[in-house]
């Protein structure tokens, strides 16, 4: 498979604090990743890594094959969806589209907008205000917006927390059906619930990976509970 993420080597700290050392990480394109480990593992790092945000001190992270050092260029084909909010509370549904789209280049996003609000449940909603939404058709919003210019890339910083079980499952359904049309996820979460059996789980521990494969052939939420220390365990 080909690769649409790499990260090799990488080192990196924040003051005397190493967070990451000789960390190496590879996301196969379409592939649904998710990314699991107590608070201070390193796993908004690794989100920060990818989406451009911070670089390393040492080693290389590749986007679609661009190296982040030498270019931002492998950014445009990456979905960022933040633990924040990032939408405008005061513009209606569309205008968030339409304003994104607008940063994104897209001079005809009509037709991609409504295929989104289908797609994730927000038609007749489009006239709404972001502010008169719920928690659920905010973070459907999120990630519709994300999606907007086609990423081949999705990364998401615990996407469902605070939301109720059944905007939960269907953002975790919607995501899945993504990864199934060949977007890659990097799901980083607490929640072993969102898990799917076949999905690729690393599992973090102090800027180390200590266990990845198959959520089914990790035993489980109740085989993957064993990783965590024991004040701080996945939610079930």
């Amino acid at each position: 498979m080909t690769d649409a993420v790499v990260l090799e080597d990488v080192d990196l700290s924040y003051g005397s604090r190493a967070v990451l050392s000789q960390f190496s990480l590879r996301l196969d394109q379409g592939s649904f990743t998710a990314l699991l480990g107590p608070n201070g593992a390193g796993k908004s790092t690794i989100f920060n890594l990818i989406a451009g945000l911070i670089l390393p001190d040492q080693g290389d992270v590749r986007v679609v094959g661009q190296s982040m050092s030498q270019t931002r260029a492998g950014l445009r084909d990456v979905g960022m969806v933040f633990q924040q909010s990032a939408l405008d509370p005061e513009l209606s549904v569309v205008q968030n589209l339409r304003y994104f789209a607008g940063l994104h280049g897209m001079k005809k996003p009509t037709e991609r907008i409504a295929e989104l609000l289908a797609q994730f449940g927000l038609e007749g909603r489009e006239k709404s205000s972001v502010r008169d939404l719920n928690g659920g058709h905010r973070r459907r919003l999120e990630i519709a917006r994300a999606l907007l210019p086609r990423p081949k890339i999705l990364l998401l910083d615990e996407p469902t927390t605070g939301l109720d079980p059944a905007s939960k499952q269907a953002i975790v359904e919607a995501v899945h059906d993504m990864s199934a049309q060949g977007v890659t996820v990097l799901w980083i979460t607490h929640l072993l619930d969102e898990l799917w059996p076949e999905d690729d789980v690393i599992v973090l521990q102090s800027g180390m990976i200590v266990s990845r494969g198959a959520f089914a052939e990790l035993g489980g939420a109740e085989g993957l509970s064993q990783h965590y220390a024991s004040n701080e365990r996945p939610q079930l």
